[in-house]
């Protein structure tokens, strides 16, 4: 089951921070081909277990939401009413739709490739990205809002746990990207 959950993550990590870099070979960036796998050296790890301050409020709360999107079920140690549990299905599905949209929205910077200037199709990547990381956080919020403070507590505390199952590998030229908005 971890071993599933931590190679979902790195999945994610890789469709969300570097999607458009995955069509390249990992050796070094060519004039026809840009993009790149950075070698170990150029990475930083991060181990949630060690270290859970450094992963971003964003990526555990898209990690809660995938993961229970996924499973289909709500943790019974929430302890979340009837209400509740739909209040969390709905959320749920807005971030689902949101996710989809969010890979469309990246998939279109596609044909650029090979046209615009790498410099640009970057950008515009990481604009969709913050974009899409700004309306998980809402998602998170309005969630939050609409249940109970002892609800809220328990949901809040159980994604803090995910943090100590977490292992992310990031290109160190893309912490500060992969740090935003918080």
């Amino acid at each position: 089951m971890v071993r599933r959950f931590v190679t979902a993550i790195i999945a994610c990590v890789i469709s969300s921070g570097v999607s458009l870099a995955a069509q390249a070979p990992p050796q070094q960036p060519s004039p026809k081909n840009p993009f790149f796998i950075v070698p170990p050296s150029e990475r930083l790890e991060i181990d949630g277990s060690k270290n859970p301050e450094l992963i971003p409020e964003w990526y555990i709360w898209e990690t809660f939401f995938r993961q229970l999107h996924t499973a289909g079920t709500v943790p019974t140690a929430l302890s979340l009413s009837a209400d509740e549990e739909r209040v969390l299905r709905m959320e749920l599905e807005q971030y689902s739709k949101s996710n989809q949209q969010c890979q469309s929205d990246i998939e279109r910077l596609r044909p650029m490739l090979g046209i615009a200037p790498v410099k640009d199709i970057n950008e515009k990547q990481q604009a969709i990205q913050l974009e899409c990381r700004r309306r998980s956080l809402d998602i998170r919020d309005r969630l939050l809002a609409k249940v109970r403070p002892e609800a809220s507590i328990a949901i809040t505390a159980w994604v803090e746990n995910l943090k100590t199952g977490i292992e992310i590998s990031v290109p160190k030229r893309e912490l500060a990207h992969f740090r935003q908005p918080r």
